[in-house]
Formats: C-alpha cells, sequence, structure tokens
C-alpha cells in the first residue's frame, strides 16, 4: 500500500527529476567539452533534446493532478461570482473535454507507432528507431487521462468539486 501510494504521489516527478537532472549533467558535460577541450559530442545534443521532451510530456501529468493546467480563468471567475453552480458544471465539463482530447491524442499517437514500426528511422546521433523518442505521447496521454479522472473521482468523492481560480 505504501508503494501504490508513494507512485500516486511522486511517480510523475521522481521520472521528471531524473530525467531534468540527467539533462543538466549532460549539458555541462558538452559545455565542458566543448570549450575547454574543443571537441564535441553530437549525441549528447540529441539525447538532451529527447530528455527535454519526454520531461515536457510528463510535466503535463504533473500539472493535471495538481489542478495547475491552464483555465479560461477570468470567465470561471466572474461566472463564480453569480452562478457558483454553473462554474461546478464548467469545470466538469472542462475536465471531460480534456480527458477525451488526451484519449483522441492517445489513440492517434498509437497509430503513429504502429507506422513508425513499420517504416523504421533511426535518429541521426544515437542511432536509435526514432519511435523511442515518440514513445512518450502515448505515455503522457494515457497518465494524464488517468489524472484527470482521478481528480474528478475525488473531487466527487470528497464533495470538494471546484476549480482553482486566481484567488485560489
Amino acid at each position: 500500500m505504501k508503494v501504490l501510494r508513494w507512485l500516486d504521489e511522486w511517480a510523475e516527478e521522481f521520472c521528471v527529476s531524473i530525467m531534468l537532472s540527467l539533462l543538466i549533467l549532460l549539458l555541462g558535460t558538452e559545455v565542458f567539452s566543448r570549450f575547454l577541450l574543443s571537441k564535441s559530442f553530437s549525441w549528447i545534443e540529441e539525447l538532451c533534446r529527447y530528455l527535454f521532451v519526454w520531461a515536457s510530456y510528463l510535466g503535463v501529468a504533473i500539472a493535471v493532478k495538481r489542478k495547475e493546467q491552464l483555465r479560461v480563468l477570468m470567465l470561471m471567475d466572474t461566472l463564480e461570482k453569480h452562478f457558483p453552480r454553473l462554474v461546478k458544471v464548467c469545470y466538469v465539463v472542462s475536465e471531460l473535454s480534456f480527458a477525451v482530447f488526451c484519449v483522441l491524442v492517445f489513440y492517434y499517437s498509437i497509430n503513429m507507432l504502429e507506422n513508425m514500426t513499420r517504416f523504421k528511422q533511426v535518429s541521426a546521433s544515437l542511432e536509435i528507431n526514432v519511435m523511442y523518442a515518440y514513445l512518450i505521447i502515448p505515455i503522457s496521454m494515457a497518465v494524464t487521462t488517468f489524472r484527470v479522472l482521478q481528480g474528478l473521482y475525488r473531487d466527487f468523492r470528497n464533495h470538494t468539486l471546484h476549480f482553482q481560480g486566481r484567488g485560489d
């Protein structure tokens, strides 16, 4: 049970911290070798690019888990003063719309990965299948969809259904 609780609270953050730490270490190594040793490694730049993309996509799931994703706050703040129940409905519709969007991106990214397995493309420096770089899209969309639905479930269960506006 402790493992599941830790995964629920820290899994994405742990993965992103490892990726960003590795990114900083690799970029520092590249700067050191380029300017002090006059030698550059092209594979470091490519790996850092992939690490940054992976960390960014997992960052979406972290933002959703913390309810810090972008929203149209001015409209929600105005509505909350006059129509608090309508804000709750808008919040649920917004969350469900985002979940549907994530499911659609997941579906189309799986199709894209299927095409990439048929028509193998190798990266320039690392010489790995580019499919591994794009694998983060369905992973991130699955985790993000889970986090959206989990947040809605928790809000309904705890009767704390609300959006986080500018005043929160």
